[in-house]
C-alpha cells in the first residue's frame, strides 16, 4: 500500500552531492555512480548505503504514513501548499558529518530549537492525514528497543523519534560496524560534504513509496512563502 512522507530535501549542490553519495536521485529515479573511496570495494559501498539509497537524500519531518480513509494525495498536496505559504526559511547551523549511533549522517553542529519546533509542528499539523498503524506496523517498530517515552510517542504520532526525541539528520549510510571500513566511509563523507553553500530549509518535500519495499520517489517540493 502506498505511503507518503514529509521530508526536507535540498536543491542545488546539496541535492547533487547527497544523491551522488547515495547513488540515486530520488527526483528522477536515476541511479548514479557513487564517489570512489580508496581501498573500499564499490560493491561493498553500495551494500552499506542500500537502505539510505532507497529512501533518498532527505531529513525526516513526518515519517512515512498511509493516508487515512477519506483523504487523498490531492488533499495532502493542497494542505502542504497552504502550510508552506506561511513558513520562513531556516538555515542549518554548520552541517557536519557525524556518527549517529552506528550510522553516518549530516547533522547541525549545534541544537537548533527553531528547527526542532518546526519539525514537531509538521508532525502535529499533518497527523490527521495519517492512518492508524496496523498491528504489523506497530510490532515492526517495537522490535527496536524503545524507551517508555519513545513508545508513547510511537502510539500517539506513529513515530518514536519526534517531539523532544527528535534529532534533525540526513542519513548517509546504513548501520556500520566499527573498523577500517567505517572510518573510510566517515572520512570520505567529510570530504564529500565539505561545501561552502549554506544548507537552508526553504520548503517541504513530498515523497512517496508506491508499494512496500519500493524506492521512495520525490513527488513535489513546496517552497516557503
Amino acid at each position: 500500500m502506498t505511503r507518503y512522507a514529509l521530508y526536507f530535501a535540498p536543491e542545488g549542490i546539496w541535492w547533487q552531492q547527497g544523491s551522488n553519495w547515495l547513488g540515486r536521485d530520488a527526483a528522477s529515479g536515476q541511479l548514479l555512480p557513487q564517489p570512489a573511496i580508496a581501498g573500499l570495494d564499490a560493491g561493498l559501498q553500495q551494500q552499506l548505503t542500500r537502505d539510505a539509497r532507497r529512501y533518498g537524500f532527505h531529513a525526516t519531518l513526518k515519517a512515512p504514513f498511509r493516508l487515512a480513509d477519506g483523504l487523498t494525495e490531492t488533499d495532502l498536496r493542497q494542505a502542504l501548499q497552504e502550510f508552506c505559504a506561511h513558513r520562513n526559511n531556516i538555515q542549518i547551523h554548520a552541517p557536519q558529518v557525524q556518527w549517529m549511533g552506528k550510522f553516518l549522517a549530516l547533522l547541525p553542529s549545534a541544537v537548533q530549537a527553531v528547527l526542532n519546533e518546526f519539525a514537531f509542528n509538521c508532525v502535529r499539523q499533518f497527523d490527521h492525514f495519517r492512518a492508524a498503524m496496523s498491528e504489523a506496523e506497530l510490532m515492526r517498530r517495537q522490535k527496536v528497543p524503545l524507551s517508555l517515552r519513545q513508545n508513547e510517542l510511537l502510539l500517539e504520532w506513529g513515530y518514536p523519534y519526534t517531539a523532544e526525541e527528535f534529532r534533525f539528520h540526513m542519513t548517509l549510510t546504513d548501520r556500520l560496524d566499527a573498523g577500517a571500513v567505517a572510518d573510510s566511509l566517515h572520512d570520505a563523507a567529510v570530504r564529500h560534504f565539505n561545501l561552502s553553500e549554506p544548507l537552508i530549509i526553504d520548503g517541504i518535500t513530498l515523497f512517496m513509496e508506491a508499494e512496500p519495499g519500493a524506492d521512495f520517489e520525490l513527488l513535489a517540493r513546496y517552497p516557503f512563502g
